[in-house]
């Protein structure tokens, strides 16, 4: 059957200046040593008691807890969001099932699975524990959906070029040319963000895109949907070094995120339209006045050696809106 990753809380020990473990240090170490995620880079912790804690009885059973005298075993639930955009789709995509901090492999596979699913296919006497995860999972999941709702967006924000890290270099690594790669990550950059209520949802942004610092001259409208979607685009793409038009196939879904003032960005995913392909993370969090966006792009191997990707962050602050006097 699947289950979740679990282990046992550590007592004092020198390592840890002779703190014991709190629960929440334990669900993160453990899922460092079975799963190989770190947290903050590929998950963040979203609630440490979900649940209240759970006892099963493994009494007159063969388990292991039984052979060592316990009749058997308290769990605490701590529930963690995906911080890894590639993982939140495929999470062989971040996880490293190898074992660590000297510790065996503990699964031979990973895959996200519905939690009814879960249950239904649990041994009868690790059902309980789950069952009571199940039952938390609706309030979870409504206090996510508002922290998303909160991630307010709305207004116009234009690019500080001077706080730019890494852009014109990840330009570069899209094979755009010196110059024109210098060009674009100097150049104005202004967009303005408002909700689509006629999609019914608070989720879904429009965006609407200027052509340099002319907010008169709308260059680009979009819907951020929610799930996979196609965007027509015409003329050039200069992030994706692609000529003559075309369509790029995107995902856009909200993330946890540990650097956002609510812990939750905005992030699309891009299939870079071209030969051999390559692939972008374009995340966007709220930080103080600011807008961040972060831009993760994975060339193909096939065109380049770097098996790292390049990371590339632009700031942008709000522009005051115009008002008009009587």
């Amino acid at each position: 059957s699947w289950q979740a990753p679990q282990g046992g809380v550590d007592d004092a020990w020198e390592a840890n200046n002779f703190v014991p473990e709190t629960i929440a240090q334990a669900a993160a170490r453990e899922l460092y040593e079975e799963m190989g995620l770190k947290c903050d880079k590929d998950v963040i912790l979203m609630n440490g008691n979900a649940v209240e804690p759970v006892r099963y009885d493994t009494s007159g059973t063969d388990n292991w807890l039984t052979k060592s005298g316990f009749q058997g075993q308290e769990l605490h639930w701590c529930v963690f969001r995906c911080v890894n955009g590639n993982g939140d789709i495929n999470p062989d995509e971040m996880c490293d099932l190898t074992g660590k901090n000297g510790e065996q492999a503990e699964f031979s596979k990973v895959q996200w699975m519905n939690i009814s699913a879960v249950v239904e296919n649990m041994w009868p006497g690790k059902r309980g524990p789950y069952e009571e995860l199940q039952k938390a999972f609706p309030t979870i999941e409504e206090q996510w959906e508002s922290r998303c709702n909160d991630l307010d967006f709305t207004g116009t924000w234009s690019r500080d070029a001077s706080l730019n890290e890494n852009v014109y270099e990840g330009l570069l690594d899209r094979g755009i040319a010196s110059e024109k790669a210098k060009r674009g990550a100097d150049a104005p950059y202004i967009h303005k963000w408002a909700r689509n209520t006629l999609s019914g949802s608070c989720t879904v942004w429009n965006v609407v895109t200027y052509d340099g610092d002319d907010t008169a001259t709308v260059r680009r409208t979009l819907d951020y949907q929610i799930g996979p979607f196609k965007e027509l685009f015409l003329g050039e793409a200069l992030l994706f070094n692609k000529k003559g038009g075309g369509f790029l196939e995107r995902q856009t879904l909200y993330l946890a995120d540990a650097e956002s003032d609510n812990n939750v960005a905005h992030v699309t995913l891009t299939a870079i339209p071209r030969e051999n392909g390559g692939h972008e993370e374009s995340r966007r969090l709220l930080k103080g006045n600011k807008l961040i966006l972060r831009r993760t792009y994975w060339p193909n191997l096939l065109e380049s050696s770097k098996s790292e990707p390049t990371i590339s962050t632009e700031i942008f602050l709000r522009v005051p809106e115009k008002t008009c006097k009587n």
